[in-house]
């Protein structure tokens, strides 16, 4: 009895082990994609420590493209007629 009791412990813990080690390796992301990179952003008008940001290079290229077109989205929504005080 003691030794099944040992034979399916062994089996439980072999098992998960030998699955991962069979799986293929996946293709690393190049180091530069996966590296984050911080900056400290000031508020103008503060003299309080920054805010410390933490991003990777597609984050940050992600957050700029964001950042445009909320911009341009502003910008297209100005009127077009200007008021008679202008």
């Amino acid at each position: 009895m003691i030794i099944r009791s040992f034979m399916a412990a062994v089996a439980v813990i072999a098992i998960p082990i030998a699955v991962v080690g069979a799986q293929p390796q996946q293709p690393r992301k190049s180091e530069h994609s996966t590296k984050k990179v911080c900056d400290v952003a000031q508020p103008t008008g503060s003299r309080l420590g920054g805010i410390r940001r933490c991003r990777t290079a597609a984050e940050r290229e992600e957050h700029k493209a964001e950042a445009r077109q909320v911009v341009d989205r502003i910008q297209m929504m100005k009127p077009t007629l200007c008021p008679p005080n202008c």
